[in-house]
């Protein structure tokens, strides 16, 4: 493999060994044939370097780093990062899968709108893949557009209009990359995708989102963006507070954005506190809490609705899409 591929694929792997098959299969039967994988793996458990290593055996265009110590996904992806020799870089995680066709989109996209940072829609797809549904819908899913800074943190707040923008899996620029020297925060163990593509957006920046859903991303309950502790909720604050002392001449709307996402970070914490005292059989103290803070009624209800609404037990349309799609 001496020629430099167009486009490096990043990925970050530990205990991926479940899905990470299929994940490499989805890669190797793209239509753009200009490509290499840099998986590192963060110290896995299991069969994922071995699985991987077989691979690249086969397969010249993948390159595995193993990681004896694991330090996280952001680390991961740093290092993946630094190992890249693609003009594009493309982050892809081990669980999830791609259409055929992504990558070929994705370039063209970038060449044809002169974008730097592009980003398609998801199809989000039940571990059994008996449901499926694309992540944006409606207006936001039937053109391609830009998004600036306000709106991708106004998507990540409580309460937003639209999904969380930091789930999307960005095509960079490989020159922008290394020129702003922006790196994945390794501090955090969630939210790390928000805050680089975030820091990403700074200077004016935008994102262009390709609304097909070319990315095809795994719900299951091993997926860490399930996990949500109060730890991770004061790193994102930290994280937050990091952005806000780094970043300079952002207007108005980008500033008010943030502090509606910082106010929104503290209510899942009151939030949390709230559970834990009722948990612990306070109920008088967490029911002070709550009449004090109207703003985490709505995450209140939450769990209430989960089991009220019922679950979608047969195949959808994009389910029997996505079954085309990945040949099963």
């Amino acid at each position: 493999m001496n020629s430099r591929p167009e486009i490096s694929v990043l990925m970050a792997n530990h205990n991926g060994s479940r899905h990470l098959g299929d994940a490499i299969t989805s890669l190797q039967i793209q239509t753009f044939p200009s490509w290499e994988l840099v998986l590192v793996d963060d110290a896995s458990k299991d069969r994922s370097v071995a699985l991987a290593t077989r691979a690249a055996r086969d397969d010249q265009r993948i390159r595995v780093i193993a990681q004896s110590v694991n330090c996280g996904p952001a680390a991961a992806r740093n290092r993946a990062i630094d190992a890249a020799r693609g003009r594009w870089l493309a982050v892809f995680d081990s669980d999830d899968i791609m259409r055929p066709e992504r990558l070929s989109r994705l370039h063209a996209r970038a060449a044809a709108d002169g974008a730097q940072i592009v980003a398609d829609n998801l199809l989000l797809f039940s571990d059994d893949r008996r449901t499926a549904r694309p992540f944006l819908r409606g207006n936001a899913a039937r053109h391609p557009r830009w998004i600036g800074l306000a709106e991708f943190v106004d998507s990540n707040s409580l309460y937003a209009r639209q999904p969380d923008l930091g789930y999307l899996k960005p095509f960079l620029d490989g020159d922008l990359l290394h020129r702003s020297g922006v790196r994945y925060d390794e501090r955090l163990r969630i939210g790390e995708d928000y805050d680089f593509l975030a820091r990403l957006l700074t200077s004016g920046r935008k994102l262009l989102l390709e609304p097909a859903p070319l990315y095809l991303y795994r719900r299951h309950p091993a997926s860490t963006s399930y996990r949500l502790r109060p730890e991770h909720i004061r790193a994102l604050m930290e994280a937050h507070n990091r952005f806000l002392a780094g970043a300079y001449l952002l207007g108005g709307d980008e500033l008010r954005a943030l502090g509606r996402r910082e106010r929104s970070l503290r209510s899942m914490l009151l939030f949390d506190d709230v559970i834990s005292l009722l948990k612990a059989g306070r109920y008088w103290r967490a029911a002070g809490m709550i009449l004090t803070a109207p703003q985490i009624w709505p995450l209140l209800m939450r769990p209430l609705r989960a089991r009220v609404v019922p679950r979608i037990g047969r195949r959808t349309p994009d389910a029997q899409q996505l079954a085309a799609a990945t040949g099963r």
